[in-house]
């Protein structure tokens, strides 16, 4: 039962990420963070850990990548 509640938190993050992320294509990892934080909110207060290893997965699986100039930027790609 943890698993399945692990993981249905692990899809919640990535949808909310990626929706936060094609709404404004280019936003701060702290402000991204701090955003799909208070969206899960309502559901459940996910771990910053957990988002931060999410976000890299994203990005890992090409749907999002850091600014070539400011890295603390993230662009939304797929």
């Amino acid at each position: 039962m943890q698993g399945k509640v692990e993981d249905d938190r692990r899809y919640a993050i990535e949808a909310i990420v990626i929706k936060v992320m094609k709404s404004r294509r280019k936003i701060e990892f702290a402000n991204l963070v701090l955003e799909a934080t208070k969206m899960l909110s309502q559901r459940f207060n996910p771990d910053p850990a957990q988002m931060k290893n999410r976000i890299e997965s994203l990005m890992e699986r090409g749907y999002m990548e850091r600014d070539t100039e400011d890295k603390r930027i993230l662009k939304y790609i797929a």
